[in-house]
């Protein structure tokens, strides 16, 4: 069986999430606004991340293309190459003063670990500043020479390159060596070898996080040298860090820039756990407020239960003693208590005497009543004497009389059928016509469904005899009387409906007013009041008259079939 929540613990309950509420609320609005302002600051860190390492990258391979556009373009390299190309007797020569120009640049220029020159004769020149020489190389002559159309070609090394034990990682632009003087004969193609860490630290934009840059989904520069030549596509969005890719036009190569995101994090639940504590410190502050505010009011209701509970148990003398410091509600109901159990008393003291009267009633009406069965025999003796003086009619009327009141006496204020009814209505008007002096037209329209729907005993009866009554006394002519059943959603609208003399105006007002006095009336009155009885509001009752025409009385009650 559930358990009933008391007063106390409602409004306890009711109370703490009045404090609750606002409080999530406004720490769930809190919590998004300070996530969303993290969010838009490291995203703006990240742009400007990715921003300055674009324009730093582009920055260091001008200054590279500087160097090699400076060297494709100088006169005396161009002439040299031309006479290597010759291959004559000077070639040695030539190309010393070639490797002489190379071993320039390369120490002139820091981060140049080594340029090799392939001629269009396959012949390759290079220096190696790595190993300070340019006739012995483990890689300066055996670098692979990319495609070169239009402009520049960029390339990193994923392995490295071991020179007097150390590992270097390099990164190479490539562009055509051509002779200005006819610039559809290339010579040969230059490529200019970089060390890796020149590209390392210019794409750095701080400590907190890591700048890779990526060929295709290869590592060629990183923080770590260790990353390089890694695959990168295994990297993910993780909840401790962040990965955010720019490609980088002029190369095509990808920046990807690693953000952690341990201080946002950190931040996120320092945050959470402040409204965490606000929301106890906010409950402990509400059950010690709920506790004072509502005591003194709790102890007087709890004072009306235990005068409730006193009076289910009989006792009539209880009352509540309510302090003035209460408000009006609470006095009000605590002064509406003790009249309620006074006049409670009271009335149980008037039914009680109500039973005894009742009772005394009771036997005074047996005492002085006839038996039935009386009756019933003795109309039955007078039956059988008319039929033996063959005064069939007076028969007749003898017989409807003792089934009427058979009728009216078994289950008074019962219940019948619409069948039944209708014909203890025929022996009625049997015996009215004979005191009227003329026959009556008895018309009957119901449905044969309806004979079996259940009615009140004794409704029609008195709307009959008024017809009878006021409509055809001293009437010439035909008298009809119409009966009409018909059913109408959940109620049985009856109809009975005379050709008499009508009502007036006036009369009619009055009939239909339930308020009137009906005096001259006595029936309708009754009928009314048993009608309440029977239905409450579900009953409706008006008339409708025509002065010298007819008069109608339409009756709504309740009505089902009769499940016999």
């Amino acid at each position: 069986m559930k358990r009933e929540r008391t007063l106390r613990t409602r409004m306890s309950f009711r109370f703490l999430m009045a404090a609750l509420v606002p409080v999530c609320l406004f720490a769930v609005i809190s919590q998004m606004r300070l996530r969303s302002s993290l969010q838009d600051n490291i995203d703006g860190r990240i742009s400007s991340n990715l921003y300055n390492a674009n324009k730093s990258l582009d920055m260091v391979l001008e200054k590279y293309e500087t160097i090699l556009y400076d060297m494709c373009t100088d006169d005396t390299i161009i002439d040299t190459v031309l006479e290597i190309m010759k291959e004559q007797d000077d070639l040695d020569v030539n190309s010393s003063t070639l490797r002489h120009e190379l071993s320039h640049i390369c120490n002139s220029n820091p981060g140049v670990e080594g340029i090799t020159i392939s001629l269009r004769n396959g012949r390759i020149i290079f220096y190696d500043r790595l190993n300070s020489s340019s006739t012995n190389s483990v890689w300066a002559d055996k670098i692979t020479v990319p495609e070169i159309g239009k402009g520049y070609v960029y390339q990193g090394l994923t392995d490295p390159v071991t020179a007097n034990e150390r590992k270097t990682y390099l990164f190479q632009i490539g562009r055509k060596l051509i002779d200005y003087r006819n610039i559809n004969d290339p010579l040969g193609i230059v490529v200019i070898s970089i060390n890796q860490e020149q590209i390392r630290d210019t794409l750095v934009s701080g400590t907190d996080n890591a700048t890779y840059l990526l060929q295709g989904n290869t590592v060629i520069s990183s923080p770590d040298s260790a990353d390089i030549g890694s695959e990168f596509n295994s990297q993910k969005d993780t909840a401790d860090r962040k990965y955010t890719t720019m490609l980088h036009e002029k190369s095509g190569f990808t920046i990807c820039n690693e953000q952690p995101l341990a201080d946002y994090n950190r931040a996120i639940w320092e945050q959470v756990l402040f409204f965490f504590v606000i929301a106890v410190v906010s409950c402990a502050i509400m059950v010690c407020l709920i506790y004072m505010s509502t005591q003194p009011y709790l102890a007087a209701v709890d004072s009306l239960v235990n005068a409730m509970n006193d009076l289910e148990e009989g006792d009539f003398g209880v009352s509540i003693q309510i302090p003035e410091s209460m408000p009006p509600e609470i006095r009000r109901i605590g002064t509406g208590f003790n009249e309620m159990v006074v006049h409670i008393d009271d009335l149980i003291g008037q039914v009680k005497s109500a039973v005894v009267e009742q009772k005394n009633a009771e036997l005074s009406a047996l005492e002085a009543q006839i038996d039935p069965h009386f009756l019933y025999n003795t109309l039955d003796t007078i039956n059988w004497k008319a039929i033996e003086n063959e005064q069939y009619d007076i028969s007749g009327m003898v017989g409807a009389l003792a089934d009427i009141l058979r009728y009216t006496v078994k289950n008074a204020g019962g219940t019948t059928t619409v069948s039944k009814e209708l014909g203890w209505l025929r022996h009625y008007c049997m015996l009215q016509s004979a005191k009227l002096g003329k026959p009556l037209t008895i018309l009957e329209q119901v449905p044969e469904d309806m004979m079996g729907y259940k009615i009140h005993k004794l409704l029609l009866q008195p709307f009959v005899e008024n017809s009878i009554k006021h409509g055809f006394g001293g009437k010439d002519g035909d008298c009809r009387l119409t009966i009409v059943m018909r059913r109408t959603e959940e109620q049985i609208h009856m109809i009975i409906e005379d050709n008499g003399f009508g009502i007036g105006p006036e009369t009619l007002k009055r009939l239909n007013d339930e308020e009137q006095d009906m005096e001259g009336h006595v029936g309708i009155a009754n009928v009314r009041k048993r009608l309440k009885l029977y239905y409450g509001d579900d009953a409706t009752i008006y008339f409708e008259s025509m002065l010298g025409s007819w008069t109608k009385v339409h009756l709504f009650v309740p009505g089902k079939e009769d499940q016999q």
